[in-house]
């Protein structure tokens, strides 16, 4: 959505393919990291073949698929953008988001269990869904009220929690169930638009508050690809240390993840620095 929202106006141009170079930097950066990390604390045994083979594949990050998407929605940004201008009509332009959420969306909610009751076969394309929502919320700017997005996000996060509840209680204690599916499904694209929607409206007049945020928001990536190097050091410490059953470890989420978000802050924050020197000291030779 950020792609579509900030992108909108990309054309096909030098500059325009230059600015991947960071992102690019950044995986290379944060895959070296992590494979350290690997070797050094998890003891995987990885040869130099590994390590290129895995960063090349985009597993050395476990999370390290996403860089793999991000680089084709870099490519295509340009060519999509010529194909959102050329759609007359907004109805017309809102008739394609609702297809798009079709195709992408409803496969993870009703191709479970044995059951293939949609198709299927576009549901990987679910970034073209969230990409043309960017960019259509760019274009035309739309208002909701605050409280109904957040009683909205509310509502949707309770599904699960709501129906393992009830569940329970009739078939007894068991493993909980996904009802709400997977963060692009039929209600994760829910939380997402919505979520989008409460930031994008908001005002950060405060100017602490929008320093942090601001902050946040050009780490955020960095603090992605670092992310999994604490958790496969929180979650194990505590799944060791407080773990009783799946309902009972519940409330821990509630410390491990802003554990986890520090950690990865501060880390960003230490390659940006770092990056940043090493620019600065390349300028400098050259001059």
């Amino acid at each position: 959505m950020l792609t579509g929202y900030l992108n909108s106006k990309k054309t096909v141009c030098k500059d325009y393919y230059k600015s991947c170079i960071r992102v690019l930097a950044a995986y290379l950066f944060f895959s070296v990291l992590t494979l350290i990390f690997k070797t050094q604390y998890l003891g995987q045994d990885l040869s130099w073949r590994e390590w290129i083979d895995q960063i090349l594949r985009f597993s050395a990050i476990p999370y390290g698929w996403y860089i793999e998407m991000w680089i084709g929605l870099f490519l295509l940004t340009p060519f999509l953008n010529m194909l959102y201008k050329a759609i007359p009509t907004k109805r017309q332009k809102q008739i394609l988001i609702l297809t798009l959420y079709a195709l992408t969306a409803l496969p993870d909610l009703f191709n479970r269990y044995g059951f293939h009751l949609v198709p299927g076969f576009w549901a990987q394309c679910f970034p073209l869904t969230f990409f043309f929502i960017g960019t259509y919320i760019n274009e035309y700017k739309p208002q909701f009220n605050k409280l109904r997005l957040i009683a909205c996000i509310l509502a949707v996060c309770l599904v699960n929690p709501v129906f393992n509840l009830i569940y329970g209680a009739i078939s007894g204690p068991r493993p909980m169930i996904q009802i709400a599916g997977g963060p692009w499904g039929v209600f994760g694209t829910v939380i997402a638009v919505a979520f989008f929607l409460l930031v994008y409206q908001s005002n950060f007049s405060n100017t602490t508050a929008r320093k942090i945020v601001t902050k946040i928001s050009l780490l955020s990536l960095d603090m992605y690809l670092c992310c999994y190097i604490f958790d496969a050091l929180a979650y194990p410490y505590f799944k060791e240390h407080f773990w009783i059953d799946q309902s009972q470890f519940g409330p821990f989420f509630f410390i491990i993840v802003p554990i986890v978000f520090i950690c990865s802050f501060v880390t960003a924050w230490v390659k940006d620095i770092i990056f940043r020197l090493a620019q600065y000291l390349y300028r400098l030779c050259r001059n």
